[in-house]
């Protein structure tokens, strides 16, 4: 953020700061918010929860109902254990696959985000040669003993991955994948992702798919059902709470029963706050409305995030900036340098005089683009926003071009 921001309050594609302002929201939640702040299904369900309570520990009818969405979305689903948080489903994926196959290391591919648990924040280091197996920690505090002896870097998108995949077998209880990455995204992932979930049933080493951002975003039934991939375990948080706190760990039964076995036969995964009838019931009424929307909305994000996309490449290539602004649909991110970028190797080094420049020009001109460079169009967002964003986004990039930024 160019400049710091108090928000009082957020309405349909907006939000208003504590000074009045009002900001064209394009963070959405950082992805949580598909159908946009305060829609009226959620915030009816959640008012009708608060006067029976907000915090009742035992599960209740909202529960079981939104166990049953993610079952019905998801074709790995067989049983499903909730979370408070995207980042506690990923450590709950890794902890169960690791007690499943009896072996201990995880491989992460380069440029994914799993979230802030210590395993989450090992990766492979874009400096190195792809398939060293040079990994890094982002940010202090993560003991080496994690990133060296339980982590496999690999490759994204890339051959040498599946033969360390292969090499590592004995050793590796899972591999983790977002199946479109936040920062580099991508759609065009099938035959990827189908290799990876062939090469993981020859090798005995479960397939977990991380999507916490793309459930019910890039589809109804998340990357599964794009891609026609269907991994062990599948990690979802952000839109299934309705803007909640919220993660969700789905899978074979056979794997997710491991939950269910008492003291040390079992895996722990509990939380004070895990199933929280308010949060479920946000997330009943979202999955419900994307449910019933699904046939109209998921073409119109892919629509509209196309037509966003077009409008800043073709008049970036146009006016020769290096500039490439990458999309899944309704997932696209912003990089300060040249295409084609096919991973996150390729979007280093970035200009980050005019990436600076470039968002609070953005900010200016009242649209809000969160911290980390990546955005989400939101039912919301109709075609004539679209519109505006566009317009905005290519005279912010002139007015870098004119200052010698690009």
């Amino acid at each position: 953020m160019p400049v710091p921001l108090y928000v009082e309050s957020g309405n349909g594609a907006h939000m208003r700061d504590i000074d009045g302002n009002t900001y064209l929201d394009l963070a959405m939640g950082f992805g949580s918010l598909i159908l946009g702040h305060r829609p009226p299904e959620v915030l009816a369900a959640m008012r009708a929860q608060l006067e029976k309570g907000w915090h009742l520990i035992l599960p209740g009818e909202a529960q079981c109902e939104l166990a049953e969405l993610l079952v019905e979305a998801s074709p790995c689903a067989e049983t499903v254990v909730f979370q408070n948080s995207g980042t506690e489903a990923t450590m709950c994926a890794m902890r169960v696959a690791r007690a499943f196959t009896g072996k201990t290391r995880i491989g992460v591919f380069g440029g994914g985000y799993h979230g802030t648990h210590d395993y989450a924040l090992v990766q492979e280091d874009p400096k190195s040669t792809p398939g060293s197996l040079q990994a890094k920690t982002a940010g202090a505090g993560v003991p080496d003993i994690v990133r060296d002896t339980t982590m496999l870097a690999l490759p994204y998108r890339d051959p040498a991955a599946l033969e360390l995949i292969r090499k590592h077998r004995d050793e590796l209880a899972a591999i983790i994948i977002q199946p479109v990455q936040n920062t580099t995204p991508h759609l065009d992932n099938k035959v990827y992702l189908q290799s990876l979930r062939e090469l993981c049933d020859e090798c005995g080493v479960l397939l977990i798919f991380d999507e916490v951002v793309t459930g019910f975003r890039i589809a109804y039934g998340g990357g599964q059902e794009l891609y026609g991939v269907t991994p062990d375990l599948v990690a979802y948080g952000k839109i299934i709470g309705g803007g909640t706190a919220v993660g969700a760990l789905c899978g074979r039964r056979e794997i997710m029963d491991l939950f269910a076995r008492p003291g040390s036969r079992g895996v722990f995964a509990g939380g004070t706050f895990n199933g929280n009838p308010l949060t479920m019931a946000a997330g009943v009424a979202t999955l419900r409305a994307l449910r019933e929307r699904r046939r109209d909305l998921y073409p119109a994000l892919m629509r509209r995030g196309e037509r966003l996309a077009e409008a800043v490449r073709a008049h970036a290539e146009q006016n020769e900036m290096a500039v490439t602004l990458m999309h899944a649909a309704s997932i696209q991110c912003f990089h300060f340098k040249a295409g084609p970028i096919e991973s996150y190797r390729d979007a280093q080094p970035a200009n980050r005089a005019a990436e600076e420049a470039f968002y609070a020009l953005v900010l200016d001109r009242g649209i809000l683009l969160p911290s980390f460079h990546v955005y989400f169009l939101s039912a919301a967002h109709n075609d004539a926003v679209v519109e505006n964003v566009a317009a905005a986004f290519i005279e912010a990039l002139d007015d870098c071009r004119a200052d010698g930024l690009l």
